[in-house]
């Protein structure tokens, strides 16, 4: 089962609990290095019209792999089970090509040895969510079954078709 991570930022409400649940998972010490899961605030107008969103980052275990691909050591490794990206670091050199090649900032530096999320892959492997994704009250934060999202995606595509087809045969 290939595990595909969604952001919904119109969910998001900058509660932070994915944030906090990455932290204890992980027992992150936040004093010297930062979670895996990160929340950005954007405030755009002001006054009566000052609008608010939240972007929750992390490692999106991404298709295309751009890390493991910018990695001269090896380091990285794609689960042929769930597709997670998956960091042995104990050959890393500190050379930042993956942090610079992910798209997520996912990838940070700890002494000088790369470091990222591992997707909960312990969890999955047991069927339970990632809890990052479990956290979230308002499920801005999603990890579903890849297949599902595309048919999902299709789905809709296919709605939204249907729906313009009718207005177009209503002229």
């Amino acid at each position: 089962m290939k595990i595909h991570f969604t952001f919904h930022p119109e969910r998001c409400v900058g509660c932070g609990a994915c944030v906090m649940a990455c932290i204890n998972k992980n027992s992150i010490d936040v004093a010297k290095q930062q979670p895996y899961r990160l929340l950005k605030r954007n405030e755009y107008g002001d006054g009566a019209a000052l609008n608010i969103t939240w972007f929750v980052h992390g490692c999106m275990h991404c298709s295309g792999h751009p890390c493991a691909t910018a990695c001269p050591k090896g380091c990285f490794a794609v689960d042929r089970e769930t597709g997670l990206v998956h960091l042995n670091n104990t050959g890393c050199v500190g050379c930042r090509r993956c942090e610079k090649a992910c798209p997520f900032e996912a990838i940070q530096l700890i002494g000088r040895r790369a470091e990222k999320c591992n997707g909960c892959a312990e969890r999955l492997r047991r069927g339970q969510l990632p809890l990052c994704v479990q956290a979230c009250p308002r499920q801005a934060l999603t990890a579903d079954e890849k297949n599902r999202v595309v048919s999902d995606g299709l789905a809709a595509l296919q709605e939204e078709m249907a729906e313009f087809l009718r207005r177009q045969q209503k002229r």
